[in-house]
């Protein structure tokens, strides 16, 4: 996974720095749709993948939001960023490893997803009747490796979406469950 962060870091990093050279020419929102059609969208492209990485590797992750959110709305590189994250509505990438692991787990959960995906995650069903039967919660399958085991989707997603609040997992709609997600993630900080 190093290799593919190293990867991901240096192509982000190089287009940011060829785009420096002609953001000062170019409007905000303009910068805006750039950046995310040249940047944001490499980090964010199969992200669900760094789920079960380390926080040094996120953290590399995050420092070409924070170059690139820097850029979009000149900010001087030695000033706090995340407020200007927030104006920009972006999650921090953690977060973002989180928001799209999530939606992966609902369309899964609801049978909405890949077939690969829906027979990894199923509803917890309890044997006996429990107040625990309708809270929408994911079966958590045991794992035998805390390290490969713990960093599978199956596992990561159950986790994760049993963490959610009552409200979050018992959303039907796709659309809906983002936006409220969204709003979630952001609280959390």
């Amino acid at each position: 996974m190093t290799k593919q962060v190293n990867a991901v870091s240096s192509a982000c990093f190089l287009t940011l720095r060829m785009l420096r050279k002609i953001f000062r020419w170019i409007p905000a929102d303009t910068r805006k749709t750039v950046t995310h059609a040249l940047v944001t969208s490499r980090l964010d492209y199969g992200n669900t993948l760094y789920a079960g990485t380390t926080a040094k590797l996120q953290n590399r992750l995050q420092r070409i939001q924070n170059a690139s959110a820097r850029l979009i709305l000149d900010v001087p590189r030695n000033s706090h960023i995340s407020a200007h994250l927030r104006h920009l509505h972006w999650l921090p990438v953690s977060k973002r490893i989180t928001f799209r692991l999530l939606t992966h787990a609902h369309k899964a959960l609801h049978n909405k997803g890949p077939e690969y995906l829906n027979r990894r995650l199923s509803f917890y069903v309890p044997t006996r009747p429990l107040r625990s039967a309708g809270l929408a919660l994911a079966a958590v399958p045991r794992t035998r490796r805390s390290t490969a085991g713990g960093r599978s989707f199956s596992f990561l997603a159950a986790k994760t979406w049993n963490s959610l609040p009552t409200s979050l997992r018992t959303t039907q709609d796709h659309s809906a469950f983002r936006r409220l997600l969204k709003t979630w993630l952001f609280e959390q900080r």
